[in-house]
């Protein structure tokens, strides 16, 4: 992957490319077809270019994290801990997650970005695969009714 930098100056190119193409004659449905681009964001970026003279991406809003990457750390270790406390199913699931950021930060959040947050800490969704294609069907719907049973929901467990 490159460089957040490398990405922005990239994306600056082709919106320059896009308006220069622009003021060669070219429409906007040959621009999109040169530069393999939609229609729409080539004559975005036209308009916005005659109306503001500016390429750069706007400011964002939003709220900045209160979590300090100490924070995230601390509690990447204690699901670490939960994970190795456990016996019979290596994994973690949301809720438990979501039950221990409120233990350490005192505020609840969504499942959803509870999982942002697994994400940015490193660990990574288990996705159970009930059907393996050498076992036989006795075995696979045996293994399917226990897993049913002691499975509940998504499980997080760190990448390999």
């Amino acid at each position: 992957m490159g460089s957040k930098s490398a990405d922005k100056s990239a994306k600056l190119k082709e919106r320059e490319l896009i308006v220069k193409l622009s003021h060669d004659g070219k429409t906007c449905r040959e621009i999109a077809s040169l530069l393999g681009v939609s229609k729409s964001k080539s004559s975005y970026w036209i308009l916005r270019y005659t109306k503001t003279k500016d390429l750069k991406d706007k400011p964002r809003s939003g709220r900045p994290t209160q979590l300090t990457n100490e924070k995230l750390r601390k509690i990447s270790e204690k699901i670490k801990a939960a994970l190795q406390k456990q016996t019979y199913m290596a994994g973690i699931s949301s809720k438990e997650v979501t039950e221990i950021l409120v233990n350490e930060t005192g505020k609840r959040y969504t499942l959803r970005h509870t999982r942002r947050l697994l994400h940015t800490m490193g660990f990574s969704l288990v996705s159970p695969r009930v059907h393996y294609m050498k076992r036989k069907t006795k075995v696979n719907s045996s293994f399917r009714d226990d897993f049913k049973k002691s499975f509940k929901g998504t499980k997080w467990n760190t990448r390999s």
